[in-house]
């Protein structure tokens, strides 16, 4: 693993010096017995003493069984210290080489430690919820051993005459235990063939094999009565402690966040500390009764015996309480996860290995409409619409990396399919083998439908800024040509060429309103109102729609009325109103073969002006006439309408304190529109000026089309108005302290300080000069509601120059 790459060579080189300088130390001093025996001493405890630094330092690394492996290893070396330094007491002070002491104990229990620790099965995970039962478990086995090392070690040696026999039978068994336990290490390395543990089962299995090999030479040394400290038959010891060592340093990490959940293991049989905990009384009265050595001797082992059971009984005691409350918990928290499972709103769906469902939660069964017992008996191949290269596809990534995160297309009971947003991981055993998968799933059929509702606002809104901007390019060419041929017909009044004249700036007004139209749709227009005359709104509507009705075979009829309907609205809401029931209408007549009429009119009611829209189509029923202004609400088919168009329609009058209703029309439908009469303010002279004898007036028109400009000035000045021109807001900042402005004409898009910056600047050098700004533009809504506030005017372009004449009376005292 990169984690450890670094660590082995550098170790390496560390163990080989050691080995080099304790052969160098051991053979520099044949002469001098006390210095051998201190030099081969110190390096025996330090070479026990590396493999305790190592686990210590890196214990903070491991966790649950795997932290508890290794530190019955440091445990294991605290006792091997122990025992030696006894050993090396009686070698250096006491001049005796003692193998049947007390200390024999301590070393016999180092050498059987690792082996019991393999009880921990590291490899399996951490399973720190198995943690206190197998703790137990290891302290039973220990106390076994120390019980039978005690028992056929110490108790024997109290015999001088069977000392040398205890102590052949003492190297046997020592080897023994190293043979036993290199047994066991490779099959543990075998049993974790696939997991990061094996290199370290096969490290600690390397150094056992060292040792077990230079161990029988040593040991001949010993029934020679040749061996001494300090000698290369040290390296039985030191040869497994540095791979002990090594191997503590490369053991890979407890996993805290794995990818794949772990599942929790049942705790382990509790036959792991029942066995060894009976087996004491077993062996030790059995051997009183069947092998007896004397009195004395059997009365201590009877003693022996008795106090190791007893601490036995307790381990078990324990034992079996650790495993209730285990249990509890466990039982509690898979009732916690269970409820929790069964109450989430996301999905949840468990798949065994073969493909079949282990469990489903109760919002998987909604969302599907199956029953729990007809889910049970399924595949997954039944519940999905997904192909089998998909489900081999997510099979393989989750073996690889752990977790599959995407979009699966799943059946419901009835046939139909949705899409679910899906969370796909395994779970192991502690083994490390799948043995289930486990689906985290949520319906997305609302949040794609928001999101493709989002992304078709974002393409209205790229198309209305395209169409706003071609709109204000395409107004300024409309806005001369209209301006001029108004000239035109003023100075030629008799001219043989009028009406051609009179169908230019017709065909133009047409075009403008075309644009006008367009820019309602596809953006809000501004909140600002100004006078309008209802009729000629109605009739720029029916004209745009009229030659497609004509295709149609839609026959239309009009009835305006004779005099001017001034309302004050705002233009693009009305007209959208006055489109929408032509919609409406046609729709209604066009599902007559026959085809049929729409018809229009307009006229004064009191204190309103009325709209109405007939055809001659099959009418609304009884049934629907109180819901067809509702939201959302159409009698068209799919994909034909919204049923916004009413509601909005609806919505626009009511905002003009007026009304929209449904008539009785005996055939067919008929919807009024009625708006308030708006009758405007004349400004009354000033007492003592005579009436029409006003000073000449100054406008200022400010705008960057020189066309433009010029025609507005013509304009101003056939009605009375000195006018100065700017081409920039800059400019027309450095008139402002020059005169004093009845009238100023602004565009709102220029370069530099554009019109609402400069409405904003002529209101604080001058309010009442801010009161007779008009702005000019194109596009409507990119007037901003601040420059709105006061009583600056809207002139849309293309404007005629009856509009302009409106506006004059509104902006301009007379």
């Amino acid at each position: 693993m990169a984690f450890h790459s670094p660590v082995r060579p550098r170790y390496l080189a560390i163990a080989l010096a050691y080995l080099a300088l304790y052969g160098i130390a051991g053979w520099a001093h044949p002469s001098y017995p006390f210095a051998r025996a201190l030099a081969g001493n110190i390096g025996l405890l330090s070479a026990a003493g590396i493999v305790v630094a190592v686990v210590w330092r890196r214990r903070r690394s491991w966790a649950g069984c795997q932290r508890l492996f290794w530190d019955m290893f440091a445990i294991g070396m605290t006792f091997w210290i122990i025992g030696h330094l006894g050993w090396a007491f009686d070698e250096m002070i006491r001049k005796e080489q003692s193998w049947l002491q007390w200390h024999t104990v301590f070393s016999l229990c180092a050498g059987i430690t690792p082996l019991i620790a393999l009880l921990a099965r590291p490899h399996r995970g951490t399973r720190t919820h198995a943690l206190a039962t197998t703790a137990v478990d290891l302290a039973a086995s220990g106390l076994l051993v120390l019980f039978l090392y005690s028992y056929f070690v110490l108790v024997p040696s109290l015999v001088p005459s069977a000392r040398d026999q205890a102590q052949t039978k003492l190297l046997l068994l020592i080897q023994a235990n190293r043979l036993l336990l290199l047994a066991g290490l490779v099959v543990a390395a075998w049993f974790a063939r696939r997991s990061d543990w094996r290199s370290t089962y096969v490290r600690l299995a390397a150094g056992v094999a060292i040792g077990f090999i230079v161990r029988i030479a040593a040991s001949l040394a010993i029934t020679r009565g040749e061996y001494y400290s300090g000698t290369p038959y040290d390296f039985a010891w030191i040869a497994p402690w540095l791979f002990y060592a090594w191997a503590a340093l490369e053991a890979p990490p407890s996993r805290r966040t794995d990818d794949a959940i772990e599942l929790p293991e049942p705790p382990s049989p509790v036959a792991f500390s029942v066995v060894p905990v009976l087996t004491i009384p077993v062996i030790g009265y059995g051997m009183v009764a069947f092998g007896p050595l004397g009195v004395p001797l059997d009365s201590f082992r009877t003693l022996l015996t008795s106090m190791t059971t007893v601490g036995g009984l307790a381990l078990l005691t324990l034992r079996l309480s650790a495993q209730r409350g285990a249990l509890q918990r466990a039982d509690a928290r898979l009732k916690l996860l269970a409820s929790a499972t069964e109450r989430t709103g996301d999905m949840i769906l468990i798949i065994r290995e073969d493909g079949g469902i282990e469990h489903a939660n109760d919002a998987f069964l909604r969302t599907t409409g199956y029953t729990r017992a007809e889910i049970e008996h399924f595949g997954i191949a039944e519940l999905g619409a997904t192909s089998a290269e998909l489900r081999r596809e997510i099979t393989a990534t989750v073996r690889e990396t752990g977790r599959w995160r995407g979009t699966l297309l799943r059946r419901r009971k009835g046939g139909s399919t949705f899409p679910s947003a899906c969370t796909i991981a395994a779970l192991r055993n502690s083994a490390g083998r799948i043995t289930h998968y486990v689906g985290v799933e949520r319906d997305i059929s609302e949040e794609l439908r928001l999101r493709d509702q989002l992304v078709h606002s974002e393409r209205l809104s790229a198309i209305g800024e395209l169409v706003a901007g071609v709109a204000h390019e395409i107004n300024n060419p409309l806005q001369t040509i209209v301006g001029c041929v108004e000239l035109m017909l003023d100075d030629r009044s008799g001219a043989t060429n009028r009406r051609d004249l009179e169908t230019v700036r017709r065909e133009a007004a047409r075009a403008g309103q075309i644009v006008r139209n367009l820019l309602s749709f596809v953006r809000r227009g501004s909140t600002d109102r100004a006078a309008a005359d209802l009729t000629q709104i109605v009739r720029a509507t029916v004209e745009l729609r009229e030659y497609h009705l004509h295709l149609r075979n839609i026959k239309v009829e009009t009835a305006y009325a004779g005099v001017p309907l001034p309302v004050l609205v705002n233009r693009d809401e009305i007209q959208q109103v006055i489109l929408n029931l032509l919609l409406n209408a046609e729709h209604a007549v066009a599902s007559s073969a026959e085809g049929g009429t729409i018809r229009i009119a307009t006229a004064p009611d009191g204190a309103h002006h009325i709209v109405e829209v007939a055809d001659t189509g099959p009418g609304v029923s009884a049934e629907l006439r109180g819901r067809i202004f509702e939201p959302f609400f159409t009698t068209k088919e799919v994909g034909e309408g919204t049923g916004l168009g009413l509601s909005i329609s609806h919505g626009i009058a009511s905002a003009h304190d007026g009304s929209l209703e449904l008539r009785d029309a005996g055939v067919g439908a008929c919807f009024r529109l009625m708006l308030p009469a708006y009758q405007e303010e004349r400004t009354v002279p000033s007492p003592g000026e005579p009436e029409g004898a006003a000073d000449v007036r100054c406008a200022l028109v400010v705008d960057d089309e020189e066309p433009i400009r010029r025609l507005l000035g013509r304009l101003l000045e056939r009605r009375g108005f000195e006018v100065l021109e700017a081409d920039t807001g800059e400019r027309a900042l450095e008139l402002a302290p020059t005169r004093r402005f009845s009238l100023v004409i602004c565009d709102i898009r220029m370069p530099g300080i554009d019109g609402n910056e400069l409405h904003r600047r002529f209101a604080e050098m001058d309010p009442a000069a801010a009161r007779h700004f008009v702005f000019i533009t194109g596009d409507t809504t990119a007037v901003q509601r601040v420059s709105l506030s006061g009583s600056a005017a809207v002139l849309p372009k293309p404007f005629t120059a009856a509009d302009l004449d409106a506006v004059l009376a509104r902006v301009v005292k007379a």
